[in-house]
């Protein structure tokens, strides 16, 4: 059984907060929306990054639903149980978000 990836994302950046989260976040990376001029920040969950995405989702003022926590699990088998890695329970005490799942069939 594969391992899930957790990943937290910023849903709705302006180009200045996509730089200023590429900078002040390691390891986060940022694309373009679907919306003209927005972008979407993401950081793989990482314990030692909370204060970093706590302090960048404080100061930013970013709203609580323009954010989320995606799940992406890759299914080996058909009714294969899936489960939630516990650094996502431990970022939701910080930040209270959405949880997003991608389930992808294997090979």
């Amino acid at each position: 059984m594969s391992k899930p990836s957790a990943t937290f994302r910023f849903l709705d950046l302006n180009k200045m907060q996509a730089f200023t989260l590429q900078k002040e976040v390691d390891g986060a990376y940022y694309s373009a929306s679907k919306r003209e001029g927005r972008f979407v920040g993401s950081v793989e969950l990482c314990e030692y990054r909370f204060d970093e995405l706590n302090i960048f989702f404080v100061r930013q003022q970013i709203d609580i639903t323009q954010c989320d926590i995606h799940i992406v699990a890759k299914l080996e088998q058909p009714n294969q149980l899936v489960v939630v890695p516990v650094i996502v329970n431990k970022l939701l005490k910080h930040i209270d978000c959405q949880l997003t799942f991608s389930v992808i069939k294997g090979d």
